[in-house]
């Protein structure tokens, strides 16, 4: 039904009235016995009913959006009837449509889209309505009563309500207030990413106009691509009942054996299981050292491991699997985020997450909005051409599991909170994104970053290189220093506002609240000549995390504190993980991670509770992480200070991290494994790298230490299998059994059940 009162494609005057009543008026006296007139605004409308409470009905001054009641207003005014004029003639014709909803207002002389959203018979709820507007999106006062031909943010915010109410069909006028208040209709995003300094040149009335051809081609888009988006038709994912186990959220990496039947020890855990650096407290190196499972946890959930995918894989061809993973299942053919769409404007029942019993029909996590486009500094663009915030960087792979010779290709991308993109006018600035991030990353290394430009400090007074004076630096200095944090420890333009304003806090080995990660996990694709590997187009998985609220290091430390006493006095109990399908799940931390999965036929959906449970493990409790992240602190600054994709360039030529151990620190991981992969099942590389009495071949490991691709690019031939081997696992939709490619089973090297404080017979590795 409302799509008959929204806005006809062919018009760019569909939200402009043509008659007065610019401004917000005021309160009409029920004493008063003077005429007014009022203007009704959802597109003009014309020859409506307008009447107030007591039924008094306004006369319509003909050709125009205006009625005049003769006597005193008695409020609410509801407007019935009537066509939206789309040609502005003054007459129904052409595309000109009928007014089919009923528009309210409950103070003014204006009736507009506003207006009846944000209308409640309780007075305190509308109050509270024009509150949310009011604060959220920086308004007036009496803003709500206005045209929104009147004041650009007006314009905006009407026009991006009428485009969702436009659509998604489950929205309507007596639901969409409460979904915008309550954040799970997120307006605010496309609201804040329109730039209005862009269109100071225009007036309100010009600027409504312009932003509505806009609005009005995006909705053409969408709603000709609807058709053409994958149908999803799978089970229900919505659930947060755990099918298989609940200690799923436990690696399983960490079922592996560590000894052989003669006897020999490896160590893959130090990986992850390491003494820590503050802010971290975990400090669970001794977890080296024995399974420290408990009768929750003793047997493997990851069923997958002990799978013989021979046949399976066999009976995928070479040709049909590089066809595969040569298919773009983010973008379509126009470049447009197939998943965005989908989970915006068609959004399936069986995705749609019901707190209460009820599904609303609306996603409230986030949305895809990385375009996978970059620039020569590696920050994304839209298809307009305008920066997403998303920033790719080059990164020293994790050891063992995200090396492409396990299965994967990948990458990462960092996004900071919209202010700390911008100057201290609000505008964005990339200069002072740069400084920013890179402030950002000597946070979280604790060292020294070097930019790729001068600054002048004395532009931003904030002293970047720490030597007393506000001079020009092109090097953040890492220097931490609590005596003056907002001079010099630090963040520029509207950042550094808000840390003075003590709304942003800043620490050594801590995001600022609000950064993002997003991770692709992709297939491993294939030159056109065979001669190597590549990222592939195809994602296996899109991962998203966001730190959501900022803790100290002294909530930190007890935190670590809480959860040791927790084992110690509840040693059989398993971690309680709070999250859904749509909000994501919580580290506990601070972060909230979510993530995307192919589904049966390949597209992209969201992966349920129970398929994100397995990240929550990693990136909460263990020794490595440097709050709760892996990558960031991995950056490599070697080319172009880090600040690139790996479509733009590759891994090639990447040098091994030397450790404070003096070691390279993937040589040191094969000699401490002494296998490439966790479940020493890449034979690959024991063959490369490893004689046959399992001794390192050092003169292949010397080859390491210039080109870290030597160790962990898989032969091309390789890659196709582990690509078979994986395209099984979507087939089955198995995931919470287990998302590691591998051919054979692992009985040889992973425990199905393990012996509760078995030693290891490792002697723990301690940095």
């Amino acid at each position: 039904m409302f799509r008959k009162i929204l806005l006809s494609s062919l018009t760019a005057f569909a939200i402009i009235g043509c008659g007065g009543g610019g401004g917000s008026g005021g309160f009409i006296s029920s004493n008063s016995e003077q005429s007014t007139l009022v203007t009704v605004e959802r597109g003009s409308v014309l020859n409506g009913i307008v009447t107030d409470s007591l039924g008094q009905k306004a006369i319509w001054n003909k050709g125009t959006n205006t009625y005049t009641f003769e006597k005193a207003i008695t409020y609410p005014i509801k407007v019935t009837g009537g066509f939206v004029d789309i040609d502005n003639d003054g007459i129904k014709n052409n595309s000109d449509f009928d007014l089919d909803i009923e528009l309210k207002s409950s103070n003014g002389k204006n009736i507009t889209l506003l207006t009846t959203v944000v209308f409640d018979e309780d007075k305190n709820i509308e109050k509270s309505n024009k509150e949310y507007f009011i604060n959220e999106f920086l308004l007036d006062e009496d803003d709500i009563l206005k045209l929104p031909s009147s004041k650009k943010r007006l314009a905006l915010l009407s026009n991006i309500i009428y485009k969702n109410l436009e659509l998604n069909s489950t929205l309507n006028l007596d639901n969409i207030m409460t979904l915008i208040s309550s954040g799970k209709l997120d307006i605010k995003t496309e609201y804040e990413n329109t730039n209005l300094n862009d269109y100071s040149n225009l007036s309100p009335s010009e600027f409504l106009e312009e932003n509505e051809k806009k609005m009005i081609k995006d909705i053409e888009k969408i709603k000709a691509s609807k058709s053409s988006l994958p149908n999803y038709l799978g089970d229900d994912i919505t659930s947060t009942t755990i099918i298989n186990k609940q200690s799923a959220y436990i690696s399983p990496q960490c079922y592996t054996k560590t000894e052989d039947a003669a006897g020999k020890i490896y160590n893959p855990c130090f990986s992850c299981h390491i003494n820590s650096q503050e802010p971290n407290y975990i400090d669970d190196w001794d977890l080296q050292e024995s399974y420290a499972f408990n009768a929750n946890s003793y047997q493997n959930p990851f069923t997958n491991s002990f799978k013989d995918r021979t046949s399976l894989v066999d009976a995928i061809s070479d040709e049909d699997i590089l066809e595969y993973i040569n298919v773009d299942n983010y973008k379509n053919n126009q470049g447009d985020i197939i998943l965005a769409s989908k989970l915006k404007y068609d959004l399936p029942s069986k995705w749609d997450f019901s707190q209460d019993g009820i599904k609303d029909g609306v996603w409230s996590g986030y949305v895809p909005d990385c375009f996978f486009n970059f620039d020569s500094e590696g920050f994304d663009l839209d298809n307009n051409g305008s920066y997403t915030g998303w920033r790719a960087f080059a990164y020293s792979p994790f050891l063992g599991t995200f090396w492409p010779t396990n299965g994967s290709t990948d990458d990462v991308l960092i996004r900071l909170p919209k202010f700390m993109r911008e100057d201290s006018n609000g505008n964005f600035s990339k200069e002072v994104y740069k400084i920013n991030l890179a402030i950002v990353e000597s946070m979280i290394k604790k060292d020294d970053v070097a930019l790729d430009f001068q600054v002048d400090e004395s532009k931003y007074e904030v002293d970047l290189n720490h030597n007393g004076i506000f001079d020009s630096t092109s090097v953040i200095i890492y220097k931490w220093d609590t005596s003056n944090i907002v001079k010099k420890d630090y963040y520029v333009g509207l950042a550094k506002d808000k840390l003075e304003a003590k709304e942003l806090n800043i620490a050594p080995g801590l995001y600022p609240k609000g950064t993002e990660f997003l991770h692709s996990v992709r297939y491993i694709g294939i030159n056109d000549d065979k001669s190597g590997i590549k990222l592939a187009k195809r994602m296996k998985e899109l991962r998203y995390a966001k730190k959501t609220s900022w803790n100290t290091y002294s909530q930190l430390y007890n935190a670590a504190l809480s959860e040791i006493k927790e084992k110690h006095d509840f040693p059989d109990r398993l971690k309680t993980i709070n999250g859904n399908i749509e909000a994501g799940l919580q580290t506990g931390l601070g972060w909230r991670y979510q993530g995307f999965i192919e589904d049966i036929n390949g597209n992209l959906r969201p992966q349920s509770y129970e398929e994100t449970l397995s990240c929550i493990g990693c990136h909460s409790g263990i020794g490595a992480i440097t709050d709760t992240t892996f990558a960031f602190p991995r950056k490599d600054n070697s080319y172009k200070n880090g600040w690139y994709h790996w479509s733009q360039k590759d891994l090639v030529g990447l040098k091994d991290r030397i450790l404070s151990n003096g070691k390279g620190e993937y040589a040191f991981y094969l000699e401490q494994n002494k296998a490439g992969d966790e479940f020493r099942g890449n034979q690959e590389i024991k063959d490369k790298f490893f004689d046959s009495n399992g001794d390192l071949i050092q003169s292949e490991v010397d080859k390491i230490k210039d080109d870290i691709s030597y160790l962990i690019y898989p032969s091309v031939q390789r890659a196709i299998m582990l690509n078979k081997a994986y395209k099984v696992i979507v087939d089955e939709q198995s995931y919470i059994y287990g998302k590691d490619a591998h051919i054979e089973p692992l009985n040889d090297t992973v425990f199905d059940e393990v012996i509760i404080d078995k030693s290891t017979g490792i002697s723990a590795i301690k940095y």
